[in-house]
């Protein structure tokens, strides 16, 4: 496991990190644009919190969910009966469908580097015709260097760690917002920012719209953004 939450607590975050702000309103966009028994794919999907939110709204919807970590998918599987889950390798798994909308929220930074532009090439591959892709991540400030990015991630982590506590977040919750400061600044996550990623959505796409859901600043600094991505 990359120095991950347990799965309770990673479904908790989701009411005290601003990261839950971000989640709602995709949750709006799926249960609105993606089409009568239509078909949705979640890759990094994690404990499976966003697919079970969006099977009570959208019940008619088929789901999949895809992730790398075990331990989310056994909790996933058993909370979550409903939906298809599969733990794999998002980069070696393949399918034969394509889908109305191909979701990732929060699962780049998870990758290495030099192995988030290949992914953003398999996401759009699952598009299906008249599809559409959700990239979302937190981003932090462009950096030129290795020092910035290390201060660019502790400014980043500090303001989320306020946000939560602000939030009322509880202490097991606080706890994981510190360990993601340790974990970006020492590349144990690997987040970016938004200018180093738009090129990469704009090679696979050619619509790429930029959201931003915190904090509320102007776009392209640090913060939460998701980005729907069109051929």
């Amino acid at each position: 496991m990359q120095n991950l939450p347990t799965a309770e607590v990673y479904e908790k975050e989701f009411r005290y990190m601003p990261w839950g702000i971000l989640i709602h309103e995709i949750m709006d966009r799926i249960a609105e644009d993606v089409p009568q028994e239509g078909k949705v794919l979640d890759l990094l999907c994690g404990t499976g919190y966003l697919l079970s939110e969006l099977k009570k709204r959208r019940p008619d919807i088929s789901f999949v969910g895809v992730d790398m970590e075990s331990e989310f998918i056994d909790f996933a599987m058993e909370r979550y009966d409903s939906i298809e889950f599969k733990a794999a390798d998002v980069l070696k798994w393949t399918d034969d469908r394509r889908f109305d909308a191909v979701l990732c929220t929060a699962g780049l930074h998870h990758l290495p580097y030099e192995m988030q532009d290949a992914f953003v090439g398999k996401v759009a591959g699952f598009v299906g015709e008249g599809g559409f892709a959700i990239i979302a991540d937190p981003y932090i400030d462009d950096y030129a260097d290795e020092i910035e990015r290390k201060l660019a991630s502790a400014k980043l982590g500090y303001e989320y760690l306020a946000a939560t506590i602000r939030n009322g977040g509880t202490d097991d919750v606080i706890d994981a917002a510190l360990t993601l400061i340790g974990n970006d600044i020492y590349t144990v996550e690997f987040k970016t920012s938004v200018a180093k990623n738009r090129p990469v959505f704009s090679r696979y796409f050619g619509k790429v719209e930029e959201h931003k859901t915190w904090p509320e600043t102007d776009g392209g600094g640090y913060g939460d953004y998701y980005f729907i991505l069109r051929r």
